[in-house]
């Protein structure tokens, strides 16, 4: 840190360029700076709002990349709904309600430990790394139906996905 006048220090960390140029571009988006969003965050950290900056850091992120995927899954319900009750797309519902089980034990599992902070980026990332596991599975299943639904099936044969 270097100073930059009365009571103030200039910070500096490493970060990942393209990251950096995201944060700024997503600060600009909402009307502020990097600077001014940091400055709050860590405002934010150190008073009395830290449970505020850990919902927002953790459970918030999960809800937004839930309903990210559960848009995908329905933009993609509604292009391929060819016929209402075909064997894919009841295998796609089906899976949409064990993601949805999953998303509501996370849920339940997250207001549990709601108070707990998160005590550094590690956890955050393991979280981000949950979400993108789930994601890729829910890919690979669609993937996965789509092939079968395209091979031809002895009748009487339904898809099953374990």
């Amino acid at each position: 840190m270097s100073n930059t006048g009365r009571k103030k220090k200039l910070a500096s960390f490493n970060c990942d360029q393209r990251m950096w140029e995201q944060f700024i571009a997503c600060c600009n988006s909402k009307g502020t700076t990097a600077t001014a969003t940091l400055i709050e965050f860590i405002d934010l950290y150190l008073g009395d709002s830290q449970d505020k900056v850990d919902a927002i850091s953790g459970n918030d992120l999960d809800e937004r990349l839930d309903s990210k995927i559960k848009a995908s899954v329905e933009k993609y319900l509604i292009a391929s709904n060819k016929s209402h009750n075909s064997p894919t797309n009841e295998t796609i519902r089906a899976i949409c309600e064990r993601l949805d089980k999953l998303e509501s034990q996370l849920s339940s599992e997250s207001n549990r430990n709601q108070t707990t902070a998160i005590h550094n980026l590690s956890d955050l990332e393991e979280k981000i790394e949950g979400m993108c596991a789930r994601m890729t599975q829910l890919a690979e299943a669609i993937i996965k139906i789509l092939s079968l639904s395209q091979q031809p099936t002895k009748a009487g044969t339904e898809i099953v996905l374990q």
